[in-house]
């Protein structure tokens, strides 16, 4: 789609990790660059999209990183809580069947 000019450049973070706050582009001036360098220039073929600078951020290494981390941290303590109710060697599993069991 074709864009009148004033295009916003949102944050961004350079290939260094240094992040970088958004600014406004003047008027028919267009945010160009790239995922990880932007400025403001007036070559309409060159323009950045909020679209575009959008998918910078929500498919960058890090943050594909950072979920998949997350998902296997959430499985591991998953899985360790439901083998300690089900291995008769954990504590968890013991204090569980001693409690069942009728004092003598």
């Amino acid at each position: 789609s074709a864009a009148a000019g004033g295009e916003d450049c949102l944050w961004y973070v350079d290939r260094n990790g240094s992040w970088h706050p958004g600014f406004d582009c003047d008027f028919f001036t267009f945010c160009c660059g790239t995922c990880h360098q932007r400025y403001c220039c007036r070559d309409p073929l060159r323009l950045l999209t909020e679209r575009q600078q959008r998918h910078c951020l929500a498919f960058s290494p890090k943050t594909i990183a950072g979920i998949a981390s997350a998902v296997v941290l959430f499985i591991a303590i998953v899985t360790t809580i439901v083998c300690c109710f089900m291995c008769s060697c954990c504590y968890l599993y013991q204090r569980r069947h001693h409690l069942r069991t009728p004092l003598q």
